[in-house]
């Protein structure tokens, strides 16, 4: 079962972000995305087997993901997501909504030749609600410091980076290694046709598993996985706003829901 292919549908926007480019806003310039994430499946991944719950979920995320340009080759980043997250078993129902891992993050432009070259770092803050009584959370029940690289170019009507990073968990949660790889092709004015990787592997297999009882399917500890997908984003009205459209699958999944996403949003450049 570590082998079942889930698509993941992405329609008129990628709210979570696979990669981070090695591009900066301008100084004064900002980036805001705003989109709604919606999950729902019966079943998961858990230890390398398949597990009913027995039980229909769904877990919603309504998200701001905003860039903010602070300086030459320097800018800011925050995303603010608000979970609502239902279990329905018959007639019985429990329910939790609330701040999911809010996250705030630099990056920098080390090098802005024919490559680019960035490096930043994101904090995700162990910002959760839990309840314990009814075993729900609203996202991982510990805080992430993730750092990384990434390089990328563009070239005529194509555009091309990937990154690498590092993720230390806090509360014995398992440290993960993240990469990432996104192509593009202009294939109308304002319209790019991309192409995508990303992957999750777990470096080491800390406590959390086992010991962490606040933890639910979505947000489980040890999560791995190996995406591949392509996406469509359209600029409206150019530099000014517009939206994503795309469909990703995933193999080599563990420790996470057996289900696709669906999303939806709207990005604007001020």
């Amino acid at each position: 079962m570590k082998n079942k292919i889930t698509l993941t549908l992405f329609l008129l926007g990628f709210i979570f972000i696979s990669a981070q480019s090695p591009w900066t806003r301008d100084q004064g310039k900002a980036f805001v995305q705003v989109g709604v994430t919606g999950l729902f499946y019966d079943s998961f991944q858990y230890d390398g087997s398949e597990v009913n719950i027995g039980a229909d979920v769904s877990d919603i995320t309504t998200q701001i993901y905003a860039e903010y340009g602070l300086a030459k080759n320097l800018e800011a980043l925050v995303m603010i997501p608000y979970k609502s997250i239902s279990v329905k078993n018959g007639s019985n129902s429990e329910s939790i909504s609330g701040l999911g891992n809010v996250s705030v993050g630099l990056k920098y432009k080390i090098s802005d030749k024919t490559w680019k070259i960035s490096t930043g770092a994101i904090y995700s803050a162990n910002s959760i609600k839990i309840d314990e009584n009814i075993g729900l959370s609203t996202g991982f029940n510990a805080s992430t410091f993730l750092p990384y690289v990434t390089v990328g170019s563009s070239k005529n009507k194509w555009y091309y980076f990937g990154n690498i990073g590092y993720g230390y968990m806090t509360n014995d949660y398992s440290d993960f290694f993240k990469a990432s790889l996104e192509v593009g092709y202009e294939i109308i004015k304002d319209g790019h046709l991309i192409f995508l990787l990303d992957t999750k592997n777990v470096v080491n297999k800390e406590n959390a598993f086992i010991n962490d009882t606040a933890q639910w399917p979505s947000y489980l500890d040890r999560q791995t996985y190996n995406a591949i997908g392509i996406k469509g984003n359209y600029e409206f009205q150019k530099d000014k706003f517009g939206a994503n459209l795309g469909v990703i699958g995933a193999t080599g999944i563990d420790n996470a829901p057996l289900a696709p996403t669906i999303n939806f949003g709207v990005y604007a450049k001020f």
